[in-house]
């Protein structure tokens, strides 16, 4: 079962060097945390043109049931016929609501309804739509009521080979972004760079969290204040990282300093995690934006041992970047 509709086509690239769309795969059950991530789309400042792909799972899974009387085997059939076709029922009122909640806030909208596992349909449509990012609740409604579950959420923020915006609580429209930054330079620039594509406004605030393990790794050449750096300047923040210039050189490309109100750093010492989750605390974003994977992430995980930890552990939404592109391999790749 396959079924798709759209509202207007999504813009390509022209020839004189007009930018492709932002394309974003929105998947939904209608649960209130879905309606988390609608409103996470609906609230961060996209440059146009942006399109919206707003996709359905349906999938009933029968309770076990096995009998070698054909009759009944039949019997047992037809009786989920009902229950699948109710699903697709409430399948298709969902969608109509969040293409009516979208179609006014972006380029386009196409909606599509899928039979199948929730968590690797996702995966598989958003692979084969090649879209930029992928928005997903983090619960849904249950198994027999609804197709988003945590495992589901864990599995394409896992298996997604694009960023995933996992959303926790409704936007709080403040402009503030918490980026956590690591000893990983390519993700770091990657993380950075994903800025580049909203439409940032005079109030906005970007704050850089950057965790060492102990006081040592830091040098601090002119004598400053190591426990917390928050009023200093991010180039004289990034100076000392020896092990990630690249990520300077970013932040003055895209001249994130002088395009927002703020740009801060805070420097914090011990394990990453808690002291990530502190300054979570501390600065309240709309958004945690994070690595997929770190400096010393495996190669046979997805996702970085820091990245799981947030994920499961944020207060507020969170953005998982995994760039596409050489460099950046596929997470399904072993």
């Amino acid at each position: 079962m396959e079924r798709t509709s759209s509202i207007g086509p999504p813009r390509r690239i022209e020839a004189g060097g007009v930018r492709p769309p932002t394309h974003i795969f929105f998947a939904t059950d209608g649960s209130a945390s879905a309606r988390f991530a609608q409103a996470q789309i609906l609230a961060l400042p996209w440059r146009f043109p942006v399109h919206v792909t707003v996709m359905m799972a349906v999938h009933v899974p029968p309770p076990p049931f096995a009998s070698f009387v054909s009759s009944a085997q039949q019997a047992f059939d037809a009786a989920l016929v009902p229950l699948r076709r109710e699903a697709e029922v409430r399948a298709e009122d969902v969608l109509t609501k969040a293409r009516s909640a979208l179609e006014a806030s972006v380029s386009s909208v196409a909606t599509r309804m899928h039979a199948g596992s929730p968590g690797a349909t996702i995966v598989e449509m958003a692979r084969a739509c090649r879209v930029d990012l992928v928005a997903v609740g983090s619960r849904g409604l249950g198994p027999y009521k609804g197709y988003l579950l945590g495992s589901v959420s864990d599995h394409v923020a896992n298996h997604a080979r694009c960023s995933v915006l996992l959303a926790k609580t409704p936007p709080k429209r403040t402009g503030r972004y918490l980026l956590a930054l690591d000893d990983s330079p390519r993700y770091a620039v990657a993380v950075l760079r994903w800025l580049r594509e909203l439409d940032l406004s005079e109030g906005s605030w970007i704050h850089l969290v950057k965790v060492f393990r102990s006081v040592k790794d830091f040098p601090d050449p002119d004598g400053g204040d190591r426990a917390c750096a928050c009023e200093r300047t991010a180039s004289a923040m990034f100076a000392p990282w020896g092990d990630a210039p690249e990520v300077l050189e970013a932040m003055c490309e895209e001249r994130l300093d002088a395009k927002v109100a703020r740009v801060t750093v805070e420097v914090r010492f011990g394990q990453e995690v808690p002291e990530i989750l502190a300054s979570v605390r501390k600065f309240d974003p709309d958004l945690l934006v994070f690595g997929a994977k770190g400096h010393y992430s495996t190669a046979a995980s997805p996702l970085g041992h820091v990245a799981c930890k947030l994920i499961a552990h944020a207060p507020c939404s969170v953005l998982i970047v995994r760039p596409p592109g050489p460099g950046f391999p596929d997470p399904d790749s072993r």
